[in-house]
């Protein structure tokens, strides 16, 4: 299941919807754009062994779904399909990154650049 992201009030709000909100302990999460530090479209590829499940679920292959510790840091995923997935890499936040399937990751891409663009 994708989640959404909106713009508001300078803030990049990622909700979580359905099943995901119970499986990741999570309705949605806000962030300052002013702490996003770059937007991928990349396909995500992470090696399980390099993770460790701290809240959240994880089964192989089919869903990745609350906080994981990694060698990058914190991260948070929403993901089902990683071609579907957008990575924000944060500054000064609780998350490094936040991997999130959207519908549309390359206009979920354009829409969080053009709202850092609108802000300087």
């Amino acid at each position: 299941m994708t989640g959404n992201i909106k713009i508001e009030n300078d803030n990049l709000i990622f909700e979580l919807h359905g099943i995901d909100k119970i499986l990741s302990i999570k309705r949605s999460i806000t962030v300052p754009l002013k702490h996003v530090v770059s937007v991928s479209t990349e396909h995500v590829t992470l090696d399980p062994k390099l993770q460790m499940k701290l809240v959240g679920v994880r089964l192989p292959t089919v869903i990745k779904d609350g906080r994981f510790l990694t060698s990058e840091g914190m991260m948070f995923f929403e993901m089902h399909d990683p071609d579907k997935c957008i990575t924000v890499t944060l500054n000064h936040e609780h998350y490094k990154k936040i991997v999130f399937e959207v519908d549309n990751k390359e206009a979920a891409v354009k829409q969080i650049n053009d709202a850092i663009k609108s802000r300087k």
